[in-house]
């Protein structure tokens, strides 16, 4: 892997996208990143108007839970082979940016990272394997953190936008990836980790002003199931 693209949905996150901005201008030239704003009422151009190490997007409809349709535009516009896909709550530290490209991969597998919380147990974070009051420890991998291929991505039709507007969606997708890839995710075999920030850390690390209701996501994986998905980018967009 010579190169890899990060893409990073944010939403009503300045605090957590500042802290991503001081790893990300720590990273090597090969490392390049995409931030797509999903038309947040705190936009996040402000913030990134003179980075020019990122490039940012914007959804310019309002459509809540629009992280499908976030990471498909942030597929679209990779222009490297490797794309890692991570929510803006997760750092990957410029300390495994070496072992990130010295481990070697293979381009028919996708690979998930080991991962540690930052901060005390918040809301989101209670079901983690180490004690609430532990600020540092190792943790499940997050399910939709991965590394994989553009190519690989796009086989496996990208996530299905059919489920945007409600909680839920990535499930359907990550079934479609592992059976376009023949085999669940891999553990990346090298010495990398992703680090997720509590709101201990970072008041604005998660977001819930939103429905995290997920019962309109049921009735609709009822019509929609597992299949793959159609049309993506069914929004208005720009670069910025």
């Amino acid at each position: 892997m010579k190169d890899v693209t990060i893409i990073l949905p944010y939403y009503r996150a300045p605090g957590m996208l500042e802290i991503q901005v001081k790893n990300i201008l720590q990273y090597p030239d090969n490392v390049k990143v995409i931030v797509v704003d999903d038309c947040s009422p705190e936009p996040a151009f402000p913030i990134l108007k003179d980075i020019s190490k990122i490039s940012l997007y914007r959804i310019e409809d309002d459509i809540p839970w629009n992280r499908e349709g976030a990471r498909n535009l942030g597929a679209t516009e990779a222009e490297t082979d490797w794309i890692i896909h991570m929510d803006i709550d997760h750092i990957l530290p410029p300390e495994c940016v070496e072992a990130l490209f010295s481990t070697e991969v293979d381009k028919k597998n996708w690979y998930r990272f080991k991962r540690f919380r930052v901060g005390l147990a918040d809301d989101t974070r209670k079901k983690d394997s180490i004690p609430d009051e532990q600020e540092y420890g190792e943790i499940k991998p997050h399910i939709d953190s991965y590394l994989c291929t553009k190519k690989l991505y796009w086989a496996a039709g990208g996530y299905n936008e059919e489920y945007s507007g409600c909680l839920g969606g990535g499930g359907p997708f990550l079934k479609q990836l592992a059976k376009t890839a023949g085999s669940s995710a891999l553990v990346f075999p090298g010495d990398v980790r992703l680090e997720v920030y509590t709101r201990s850390t970072a008041k604005d690390a998660s977001v819930w002003d939103l429905s995290r209701d997920k019962t309109e996501f049921k009735k609709r994986r009822k019509i929609f199931g597992m299949e793959k998905a159609k049309n993506p980018l069914r929004f208005n967009w720009k670069k910025l």
